[in-house]
């Protein structure tokens, strides 16, 4: 996103303006600055073209040290945090946010202020800007919003974890309706708060306070039916969380898993409930933590980590089954920015979003020429659905790559690429498409990276039934191996009708033996017998792909044969 300069016009000006909107999160436990786009053909990965972080706890400001006594927020904090304003009130005009561009919500720990009126006031004052003080209702709507804009769909139990507050409820998101609990519940446990009270009171008390507290909140929120019987036939609740407290357990949970391929993006990492539940009465029972740093971890949110163990391991004694854990970056800033979006833009798909700026003229055709090689009632959904018109997307951006880097390049698109800044998505997605990005290009791998390819696999694996996992690793596999032949039949991201004589044909319907539940199938690949664009190189990639092919289905319940067919003219 182009600045603009003194001689841009008035329209010029405007047009940048209403692509552009500033919002500010004045939080608990610090207050965080975004200048996102919301121009409608990227609004759903909301990219971001400025963002920054203010550390200044409100929650702490309003405690005398050493004490459990409540003042109000000091003036030398107000002063800093109208200096932080008007700092971004600059930045704002630098990058052409008009004045009604800006959007400043605040949460807990202004609302529960003695001298909150006051604190408003004085950034009015030196901003011209109001500040929308969300009641709790509204924090955790806004919140559920934020989590809704880090996943493509979701459904199960959703908890915020502020510094001077926790929420609870649940949500459903489906082509961009998001439906939550009218009856969300707000408690007292945030993990400023918590590690405050630590201080003072007995542990042991405070956790069958906390225990009580969930499962009387947890029979206001009302769970929908649907996604009780969701969560019985799945073996449990999936759990959406945000917030600072619980982006710290997550990414002490990262530290703690080797090799993770993904160590740097908390947004959409995944794991077991008893991963989670583990970590957490590791914090609640150590006094001491590791002397090893954390990636993203502060000092003082490594501080607060015992008290945020403290709450969950408290907090899942009263809540029904957790079956899968995901974390999100979604937070007030997020949800505040994803609840303008119209619903036709909440319901796109991030993935695609994100990839289609890179597509070839012709991206459809490709799709349409590798679909033929998938048998739609077998596929994935989310292989067929996702993975393989993003694949189309993104098979030539890599192009003008040394022929060594591409496949190298392409493994890290989603994870540190050209998509991996995008909002959205999850990292079993970012993982895939980087897989069959990877085999688009050949797949030949130097040692180390072909040691994070499998790390990405495994990754995939642990998300979810493993069989059903395994089987979505190799069809991503499968299609970007078949699109290493695809595109180098039609190299220029140009597909025209009777240039090149090629197809692949799903031979018949599959062949599924029950004792040992293999699918079997055949694929076609028809090619001219004196086309001089499906010559040597072409004949090669096809050799390639039978090749490759074969390999993948050995010890695969995924059996696929290659066949070559010749015509004349």
């Amino acid at each position: 996103m182009s600045h603009l300069s003194p001689n841009d016009t008035e329209d010029e000006a405007e047009l940048v303006g209403r692509a552009l909107i500033g919002i500010v999160d004045i939080g608990s436990n610090g207050i965080r600055f975004s200048i996102s786009s919301k121009a409608s053909h990227h609004a759903r990965i909301m990219p971001c073209v400025f963002k920054d972080r203010v550390g200044i706890s409100l929650f702490d400001a309003q405690y005398a040290s050493n004490s459990n006594e409540k003042i109000p927020i000091p003036k030398e904090t107000i002063t800093e945090v109208c200096a932080a304003m008007k700092r971004f009130k600059l930045i704002c005009e630098d990058f052409g946010v008009p004045e009604s561009g800006v959007r400043i919500v605040a949460t807990e720990a202004t609302r529960e202020a003695t001298n909150s009126q006051d604190f408003r006031d004085a950034i009015y004052d030196s901003t011209g800007w109001e500040v929308e003080l969300l009641n709790k209702e509204d924090e955790g709507r806004i919140g559920s919003y934020g989590v809704a804009s880090s996943f493509d769909s979701l459904g199960g139990l959703f908890m915020d974890l502020g510094g001077g507050s926790t929420q609870i409820s649940w949500i459903q998101c489906q082509n961009g309706e998001i439906k939550i609990s009218s009856n969300p519940v707000s408690l007292p446990y945030g993990a400023a708060a918590l590690t405050k009270r630590l201080q003072f009171e007995d542990k042991k008390e405070l956790f069958f306070e906390i225990q009580t507290a969930y499962k009387e909140a947890f029979e206001k929120i009302d769970v929908p039916q649907s996604l009780i019987e969701e969560a019985e036939q799945n073996g449990g609740f999936d759990l959406y969380t945000c917030g600072g407290g619980l982006r710290g357990l997550g990414y002490a949970l990262l530290s703690d898993i080797k090799q993770y391929p993904i160590p740097t993006i908390i947004n959409g990492f995944s794991c077991s409930f008893s991963d989670f539940i583990n970590i957490s009465n590791f914090l609640l029972l150590k006094q001491n933590l590791p002397q090893k740093e954390i990636f993203k971890v502060s000092e003082r949110r490594r501080a607060q980590l015992p008290a945020v163990g403290l709450l969950v391991s408290a907090a899942f004694e009263s809540l029904p089954k957790i079956k899968t854990v995901h974390f999100s970056e979604g937070g007030v800033r997020e949800g505040a920015l994803y609840s303008m979006l119209p619903r036709e833009i909440r319901s796109q798909d991030p993935l695609i979003i994100a990839s289609r700026p890179y597509a070839p003229l012709l991206a459809n055709k490709y799709l349409e020429l590798l679909r033929t090689a998938l048998p739609e009632k077998y596929v994935p959904r989310e292989v067929r659905e996702r993975i393989a018109p993003a694949l189309c997307n993104l098979a030539f951006v890599h192009s003008s790559y040394p022929k060594e880097l591409q496949p190298t390049a392409a493994l890290h698109v989603a994870t540190t690429g050209i998509i991996a800044g995008s909002h959205g998505l999850s990292h079993r997605t970012r993982a895939l498409i980087g897989i069959a990005l990877c085999d688009r290009w050949g797949g030949d791998l130097p040692e180390s990276e072909e040691a994070h390819k499998n790390s990405l696999c495994d990754l995939v694996k642990r998300d979810g039934d493993k069989i059903a996992m395994e089987r979505i690793v190799w069809w991503t596999k499968y299609c970007g191996t078949i699109m290493y032949v695809i595109c180098g039949v039609h190299p220029g991201g140009n597909i025209r009708d009777g240039v090149f004589n090629f197809n692949i044909i799903n031979n018949g319907d599959l062949e599924v033996k029950d004792e040992d539940e293999k699918r079997k199938f055949d694929v076609i690949v028809q090619i001219s017998n004196d086309d001089i664009k499906t010559s040597a190189s072409v004949r090669g990639r096809i050799l390639t792909l039978q090749k490759k092919v074969r390999k993948l289905s050995r010890g695969s319940s995924e059996k696929v044969k290659i066949g070559v067919e010749l015509y004349d003219h």
